[in-house]
């Protein structure tokens, strides 16, 4: 008799620790699922050593931390398009924001012209809030990729129709050219897409004061186009323009209004600008404010649980390397191997519920899918029906 009640017992154990273990897989799961909140920052030509100079510019030199060095989970990321060893900031943000890779140039289409679906739209089919801060245009390639499909990226004012279609909650950037706006008067032109914009129930500003001014509400809808183009390096920048801490400040309380979560894209654009023109100040200056909006969203995602925060860069510009120096910051020298792009691979950092899922040497693609997995987004990656 006890030595049947042992086995008795014995398959007990079993199974309740079966059932723990699958208990215990349903929760990792679930909460994979339950990501709330995506802040997605891309800096835009951002490679290793413009990393590594940003740090030594600051009082520790080598010793100091950014707050990129402080994200627990790190990974690569292999970012080649599909037709060059070397993308554009089209296809690197197509391959973010749809998982598929396509040709220089396209923004959420195939090389076939076949359209793809973007993550954060597929988001915001969800319920979740959806927003692009940006100091470039924000109908340049990489927060245009994650909104409209089009064949090619200089399509400045369709795309710009494109992304008012499509409703995004709140737009933060350059870009008034494409939307209509008067250069003098700062107001829309009669007729324009801003104009259109305002009569569906947008609020627009202009300036650094109307968007710091503003007041924060549940039903805002928001475009701030602070420059005709793409705004101005951080060391040169107009006291009418926002900082993209202001920026991503005012766009983080806006798009934290709806319990559904958010998906929200944040640019650090002059990066890759200043590696164009091989600009060292510029260049540091700039990924210093863009690490600034890391502290700020991992500031938010310490606030607010099921927050994941996740940085990445499309590309490396300029072939830029830290050739000589002390660690204490004496005589560091700098050396760009070209004013383009290169193939070199790029960082990946993040913060949050299945941050340990962006670890490793990763393809591109493999970003957002893991992070549409996360985020309980099924179909995904997907082709968009051509009759859509």
């Amino acid at each position: 008799m006890n030595n049947q009640r042992g086995k008795v017992w014995k398959y007990l154990l079993i199974a309740f620790l079966l059932l723990g273990f699958v208990v215990q897989s349903t929760v990792v799961h679930g909460a994979e699922r339950l990501v709330k909140n995506v802040i997605f920052l891309v800096g835009d030509g951002m490679g290793f050593n413009q990393i590594t100079a940003a740090r030594l510019s600051q009082e520790g030199s080598a010793y100091s931390r950014l707050h990129l060095d402080t994200m627990p989970y790190t990974g690569l990321s292999l970012n080649f398009s599909q037709n060059n060893l070397v993308t554009d900031s089209a296809a690197a943000a197509t391959a973010l924001a749809t998982g598929f890779r396509t040709d220089n140039g396209r923004l959420a289409t195939l090389p076939d012209g076949t359209k793809v679906a973007s993550l954060m739209l597929r988001a915001k089919e969800q319920g979740m809030r959806i927003g692009i801060v940006t100091t470039a245009k924000v109908v340049d390639a990489t927060p245009a990729a994650f909104l409209v499909n089009a064949d090619l990226r200089s399509l400045d004012k369709q795309i710009a129709a494109d992304m008012l279609q499509v409703e995004p909650d709140v737009l933060l950037g350059g870009g008034g050219d494409a939307f209509g706006v008067n250069p003098f008067t700062r107001e829309p032109k009669k007729g324009s897409l801003l104009a259109q914009a305002l009569d569906e129930g947008y609020t627009y500003v202009y300036d650094r004061d109307g968007l710091l001014d503003l007041e924060i509400t549940a039903d805002l809808r928001l475009i701030g186009l602070f420059m005709g183009g793409g705004m101005s390096f951080e060391v040169t920048r107009f006291p009418s323009e926002p900082a993209l801490t202001e920026m991503t400040t005012r766009a983080l309380e806006l798009v934290a209004q709806d319990d559904q979560g958010f998906f929200l894209l944040v640019e650090g654009a002059r990066i890759d600008t200043a590696g164009h023109t091989n600009s060292v100040d510029e260049m540091i200056e700039d990924l210093l404010v863009f690490d600034q909006a890391v502290g700020l969203a991992l500031d938010f995602a310490k606030e607010h649980p099921g927050t994941l925060v996740l940085v990445t860069a499309d590309h490396e510009t300029g072939g830029f390397a830290v050739t000589s120096g002390t660690p204490e910051g004496e005589r560091v020298n700098y050396g760009w191997l070209s004013t383009g792009h290169t193939a070199a691979m790029v960082p990946i950092y993040a913060f949050g519920p299945g941050a340990e899922q962006f670890t490793g040497t990763l393809q591109i693609t493999e970003i957002p899918l893991r992070l549409a997995q996360l985020m309980g987004i099924g179909n995904f990656p997907a082709v968009i029906p051509a009759h859509e």
